[in-house]
């Protein structure tokens, strides 16, 4: 059973808690961590991360909250940035949108669609947030014409999912599926070919007051196995096909 997770923040960890964490996933069968990155500096440490872990896979992006906090200069350097380095990440993350922390929805708007316009000439998955801005960040990826979209924990309404899925996106749903009956009911509605799994290690874990960390997409599976009735093997099978279909 080859398990994948396609959103975790790897640098948060200590260097120690690090190789533990990946050592553990590695042990659970864990084929993948799509390590994302928020601003500059995380983006340089997620390609030495992806140098020094087999397992990690680096993805680059300017988080709505960084993008607010840089100048538009040093976000065109970014962008020149990754642009520059293309052959050496697989998807543009942490992108979007957030209404709730970042203020100055504009320039987030502006940095979101500078984006998604590079991924498109690039050819590469987006990784999406999107916190209480899901309809601005729905709308804004369907018209950009992204073919390959990955929500993140996304909590917008069922109306939006099913919007959201019926123009082709996935949905990466978050290890804390085990306490969340907002994702538990995402897993029932969406179909299982649109399902990814997550755990925004050190975030969004199944159990409170302990860090994520990716060994957890295991649980995740094992969840969406019940709520789908069908087995855990037949999940894994179909979400790690997910993932080969979209990071090819």
């Amino acid at each position: 059973m080859n398990l994948v997770d396609v959103h975790a923040h790897l640098e948060f960890f200590s260097e120690k808690e690090r190789k533990l964490v990946i050592a553990r996933a590695v042990e659970k069968r864990v084929k993948a961590i799509i390590n994302n990155s928020v601003d500059a500096d995380t983006n340089r440490k997620s390609l030495k991360l992806q140098e020094k872990f087999e397992i990690v896979k680096a993805a680059l992006g300017i988080y709505p909250e960084n993008a607010v906090e840089m100048s538009y200069s040093e976000i065109d350097e970014e962008l020149k940035f990754m642009k520059n380095n293309s052959s050496k990440f697989v998807a543009f993350g942490e992108i979007g949108l957030d209404y709730e922390k970042a203020g100055d929805k504009q320039k987030q708007q502006d940095v979101f669609e500078n984006q998604l316009e590079l991924a498109n000439k690039l050819r590469k998955p987006v990784i999406v947030h999107s916190r209480k801005a899901e309809k601005k960040v729905v709308e804004t990826l369907i018209r950009s014409g992204c073919k390959k979209v990955i929500l993140h924990a996304f909590h917008g309404n069922m109306k939006l999912v099913k919007l959201a899925a019926d123009n082709g996106f996935f949905f990466s749903i978050p290890s804390n599926i085990l306490r969340s009956s907002h994702f538990q009911k995402m897993v029932e509605i969406i179909d299982l070919k649109n399902l990814l799994t997550e755990t925004d290690a050190p975030y969004l874990g199944p159990f409170e007051c302990k860090k994520s960390e990716p060994a957890y997409v295991e649980m995740t599976v094992k969840k969406m196995a019940e709520i789908k009735q069908i087995t855990s093997e037949k999940i894994a099978k179909q979400i790690y096909n997910n993932y080969l279909e979209l990071f090819k």
